[in-house]
């Protein structure tokens, strides 16, 4: 122990002979420890960080297979997958989408969004929505599939109408009626700021 101390003297008083070295290397350091952070901080909020859902372990993401890697997965792939499941809760899927949104006295803009299955949010990820509610099995079909849950981010964009649900917007030149608004948080820091029903055609 007394030879640590005498060394860790001797460094100091070496260290103070020399101000210019002591700056360089307490700067370098400083940059190396901070790099270090921000990198461990990236990897953790990507990688290692659970998903912030309840019951995190249990989520999974089923691809199909091609030749040389993963595939989307068709409609009928999917319902197939739906009525045979004996593995999972619940089982959703989703697709990228845009809008075309109009508000009054505004210009119409392009609002990215997703349109998902019955249960993606409710069930798979068990979210509970801030305002309103997410879709029922009747809004799942082509026809009346003609409404729209927003996010926190939009509902703030639009003016904070607590009386958002049931008022109507018009996408792709089209009325949808407004059910629900996510919860701010995550969600809010996902893509898409508008998700509608996926409904399967006949075709």
């Amino acid at each position: 122990m007394n030879s640590l101390w005498r060394n860790l003297r001797f460094g100091f008083r070496l260290l103070g002979k020399n101000l210019g070295f002591t700056a360089v290397a307490v700067l370098a350091l400083a940059l190396g420890i901070s790099a270090n952070t921000a990198i461990f901080s990236i990897v953790y909020a990507t990688l290692l960080a659970p998903l912030p859902y309840p019951h995190p372990h249990q989520l999974v993401m089923v691809w199909s297979k091609i030749p040389g890697g993963k595939n989307v997965v068709s409609a009928g792939d999917f319902q197939d997958w739906q009525q045979q499941n004996t593995a999972f809760q619940a089982i959703a899927t989703w697709s990228g989408a845009s809008f075309n949104l109009a508000t009054p006295g505004s210009p119409p803009e392009m609002i990215d969004g997703v349109r998902s299955t019955l249960g993606m949010y409710d069930k798979v990820i068990a979210e509970k929505p801030w305002i309103g509610r997410y879709f029922l099995p009747e809004e799942a079909q082509a026809g009346r599939d003609h409404v729209i849950i927003m996010t926190h981010r939009l509902w703030e964009r639009l003016g904070s109408n607590r009386n958002i649900v049931g008022t109507q917007l018009r996408l792709d030149g089209e009325l949808y009626a407004v059910i629900g608004v996510r919860p701010p948080g995550q969600p809010a820091r996902m893509a898409g700021d508008i998700l509608a029903p996926l409904a399967f055609k006949p075709e």
